[in-house]
């Protein structure tokens, strides 16, 4: 099972502390590197434009997302480095970073290494106790997770005796959420045959950053007469002008965000799932929609909530060649399901219906649909404090799920700050649950538990 932490409560082991660093060849390349042509997708500009504006502040400084796993046995860090090349090498949005340009469209530029100039070292920097880890690998996070100027990741290890533990950590602009999913697979397999295994057999892959000059000149000519614009405006005015909201209420107030912490809800048991499955078929619907349909009717008995309003994340990973690619291949589509009087079933037929009025909305990349609405109404979506996001992601037949617990994988954060709540809920073979991050306020604690217990209940029902 996959989880999900604050870098600060991920458990580590003491050992010698190990960097990845680019090899002098590949240094004298990004010292030498210059701009090229190709421009940020709509998602990474939207980020970028982001980090430029807090760049003082410092309230971006944490913005990275992380992910780490174990290694068993005796640790090769030169076989590591080879398998991190090599992966670098096979994902072109890992091979860049951005830095300002006035002229251009974006307001960015892209400057991109080749292939043969990605290299990578590991460099030993000496012992290092468990409790001093976290702080030390959130430490480099912070300052190597910054895609302006320069490449913006890092690549930390702790090797001890019997096991070494593995960090990556990831400015937001080269990667979704998603794609840490296919992370540990695909470093294992290289590493794996780097180390002596087994040939690591891996597709090939498109570049992201293809299919993000692709996105941007598909969406250059869009008014506000674009069909897609219709769905968000009904959206955004059934809702008193916000973007979604939590069931219950989080005990926070919109522009004043506080501290997010991690939540992990237990909804279904492996086995309870597969019979949901079975019911979802005997009832004419889908696992999906029941599950939907729950949390709003989980609302509705705990506080009369009479409507679910949400922004759900979808994949654009339209062709074979951007399946496993490295990227932000993400849009979000706004779904509102009416809750007013109905069972479970009629409310996932409600369902059904809101995710196929959101489909013909999400045509546009939302990024773009906050450029066009901004510029011609001088209404700031993108800073609506109420967005409530939740997905549904099947994670059963991805390459390396089945391993995920054995291997302690865990996605890791330093921490944010905001007013809103994203769910995930998660489908696995051991179990169905929740991955969230929340405000870090008791109401927000309890309305969550109380939700998500709830609509576990009315799912069970149904078995």
């Amino acid at each position: 099972m996959m989880r999900m932490s604050r870098i600060t409560d991920r458990s580590s082991i003491p050992g010698t502390y190990v960097a990845f660093e680019p090899t002098p060849t590949m240094e004298a390349a990004i010292a030498a590197a210059t701009p090229g042509s190709r421009q940020p997708s709509f998602m990474q500009a939207a980020h970028l434009d982001l980090r430029s504006e807090t760049s003082t502040s410092g309230e971006q400084d944490d913005i990275w997302l992380g992910f780490t796993y174990r290694i068993p046995g005796r640790f090769d860090a030169e076989a590591m480095a080879r398998a991190l090349t090599r992966w670098v090498r096979r994902h072109g949005v890992m091979r860049g970073w951005f830095v300002t340009d006035a002229d251009r469209e974006t307001g960015w530029a892209r400057v991109d290494l080749a292939e043969d100039a990605i290299g990578f070292a590991a460099r030993d920097e000496g012992s290092i106790a468990a409790a001093e880890v976290n702080d030390r690998v959130s430490d480099d996070f912070r300052a190597g997770c910054n895609p302006l100027g320069r490449i913006g990741y890092c690549v930390r290890a702790v090797v001890g005796e019997d096991e070494t533990i593995f960090y990556l950590g990831l400015d937001h602009s080269y990667t979704d959420g998603f794609s840490f999913f296919l992370v540990y697979f695909e470093l294992e397999a290289l590493y794996r045959e780097e180390s002596g295994g087994d040939a690591a057999e891996l597709p090939p892959v498109g570049d992201f950053m293809d299919f993000a000059q692709t996105e941007r000149e598909r969406f250059r000519a869009v008014d506000l007469s674009h069909p897609s614009l219709q769905g968000w405006a009904e959206f955004w005015s059934a809702g008193d002008e916000e973007l979604g909201r939590f069931p219950l209420p989080l005990g926070t107030t919109v522009g004043e965000p506080v501290e997010l912490e991690h939540h992990h809800h237990d909804l279904l048991t492996g086995e309870e799932a597969l019979a949901l499955d079975a019911a979802a078929e005997r009832l004419g619907t889908r696992t999906t929609q029941l599950v939907y349909a729950a949390i709003g009717l989980a609302g509705r008995d705990l506080d009369g909530t009479t409507s679910l309003r949400f922004l759900n994340p979808v994949h654009t990973r339209d062709a074979p060649e951007w399946l496993l690619s490295a990227g932000w291949f993400i849009n979000v589509m706004p779904v509102h399901v009416d809750l007013e009087g109905g069972d479970v079933v009629e409310v996932a037929g409600r369902v059904r219906q809101a995710f196929r009025t959101a489909r013909a909305a999400s045509q546009l990349p939302a990024a773009r649909i906050y450029d066009v609405v901004e510029d011609a109404l001088g209404v700031k979506l993108s800073q609506v404090g109420e967005r409530f996001m939740l997905s549904y992601m099947d994670l059963r037949h991805l390459p390396g799920a089945t391993t995920w617990g054995d291997a302690d994988t865990v996605l890791v954060s330093r921490g944010a700050r905001d007013t809103n709540v994203t769910s995930w809920i998660m489908r696995e073979d051991p179990m169905m649950y929740i991955l969230s991050i929340r405000p870090e306020t008791p109401e927000a604690r309890e309305s969550m538990t109380r939700v998500y217990t709830r609509a576990g209940e009315i799912l069970r029902s149904l078995i």
